[in-house]
């Protein structure tokens, strides 16, 4: 849609009109009057008697108000001397009618007022939700972590020291991953998997050794005092830290941003529900029911196809690294003893992945993004570009053969999401593309 703002470009032309020659005598007809404005004189009278020469007018009379035009006095009979001014209007000859003017002469300017014309030109601007192709940007992400703090974590320590320990190794690689350049921006909540009064009562950050949900790097240091003041103790209540991951994601997620929850753990389910099924489920309906996905990482100690179990069905994508259990291809994440460099490498893919499959659109400076006029092309790393198919809503998805995306909303929509089996193909291609062309309602 193009606007067209109205302009003024004005045009002032002075009218010119030529100066008269010397008439004829007058007893014949009377000299032809000045071009364009000029009267003709009148027809010479047998008495005498002045012609009606031309008055002074604006529409074929003789010149300007006055004199101008007029023709001589009564004579008697006698042959004009000399004739009028077809410009000014000359004065007609003291006998006979004066003759007009013939046209020619030497050119003045006649006193007539200039005439300005106006003409409104348009001035083209583009607007700003014409169709544009656009690199999609990725929206924010906040993230709840539930870390391990059961006693086999290993001694305890402060962020800094090379203590030999998986809860030491993992604290300094869950601050380290906090504090990175790449982290700035990015909400995060931070609790402990034994942070909780019973398994039935769902636990949440915000107790004292808990850190609620605010944006990096505004609590950097309240999250290195939490985790200085926290210590491996007690059991590995999987269920209730899950059951705490997906209470806290509902309850504080941020408009315009991604939510997702964390686990870390070294081991298997000790105290409340051990069931697999059941805790596949708590994470399976948090993903279904509000979106949020679930990422299980698990340190040296834990079995890994139960972790596998766990995130089957918690959102998570495919990957073929940092697999445990001798798995090509898994949906948790494997960090061994917690080497802080492979740590940090595996929650950087966890963010990455996150983020990966829903991004936002931007809002125009005036109307509204026409969905009809949104296309969403996906680019694989060395591959084509290919358009997506728009669906209304995810339950839709199926009937784009899995090559679709859905708004977050049909009628005022702020982000795009990608069909979840093609959102798996595309976080798992490092170079793959996501580029947005948007237009208007009425473009």
């Amino acid at each position: 849609m193009r606007y067209l703002v109205a302009g003024s470009l004005a045009f002032a032309m002075p009218l010119l009109f030529p100066l008269a020659g010397c008439g004829d005598s007058g007893d014949s007809g009377g000299g032809n009057g000045g071009s364009l404005f000029g009267g003709n004189g009148g027809s010479a009278g047998s008495s005498g008697n002045a012609g009606s020469s031309g008055n002074a007018g604006s529409s074929g009379n003789g010149g300007a108000a006055g004199t101008a035009g007029q023709g001589g006095a009564a004579g008697s009979g006698g042959n004009g001397a000399s004739g009028g001014n077809g410009a000014g209007g000359g004065n007609g000859a003291t006998s006979g009618n004066g003759g007009n003017g013939a046209s020619g002469g030497t050119v003045v300017d006649s006193g007539i007022p200039d005439v300005t014309f106006t003409y409104d030109a348009p001035i083209i601007a583009e607007d700003a939700c014409a169709a544009t192709r656009i690199e999609a940007e990725p929206i924010p992400l906040d993230m709840y972590v539930a870390m391990d703090d059961s006693g086999s974590m290993g001694s305890d320590c402060n962020v800094g020291s090379s203590t030999a320990s998986k809860w030491c190794r993992g604290i300094n690689a869950l601050y380290g991953f906090f504090e990175a350049p790449s982290s700035v921006g990015m909400g995060v909540a931070l609790n402990y998997i034994n942070n909780r009064p019973s398994c039935s009562t769902l636990n949440q950050p915000g107790a004292p050794t808990g850190v609620g949900l605010d944006t990096l790097p505004n609590h950097l240091t309240a999250l290195r005092n939490s985790l200085n003041a926290a210590g491996p103790t007690g059991a590995t209540p999987i269920e209730a830290a899950l059951r705490g991951i997906a209470a806290y994601t509902v309850a504080n997620r941020r408009p315009g941003r991604q939510m997702i929850g964390i686990l870390i753990t070294d081991g298997d389910p000790y105290t409340c529900n051990e069931n697999d099924t059941t805790l596949r489920n708590i994470s399976r309906d948090l993903y279904n029911n509000h979106g949020i996905p679930t990422f299980m990482v698990g340190m040296t100690g834990a079995t890994f196809s139960r972790l596998e179990t766990w995130a089957s069905e918690s959102g998570g994508a495919v990957h073929t690294n940092y697999c445990g259990g001798g798995m090509s291809s898994c949906r948790h994440y494997n960090v061994g003893n917690g080497d802080p460099a492979a740590f940090i490498d595996a929650l950087q893919q966890i963010q990455a992945s996150a983020i990966g499959c829903t991004f936002s659109l931007p809002q125009p400076d005036s109307g509204l993004l026409d969905l009809d006029g949104i296309s969403v092309i996906y680019t694989p790393g060395g591959g084509s570009a290919e358009t997506l198919v728009r669906v209304t809503d995810e339950s839709q998805c199926g009937t784009a053969g899995g090559r679709g995306w859905y708004a977050d909303s049909n009628t005022a929509p702020t982000q795009i999401n990608l069909c979840p089996n093609l959102c798996d193909v595309v976080k798992a291609d490092d170079s793959a593309q996501i580029d947005v062309e948007v237009a208007c309602q009425g473009s």
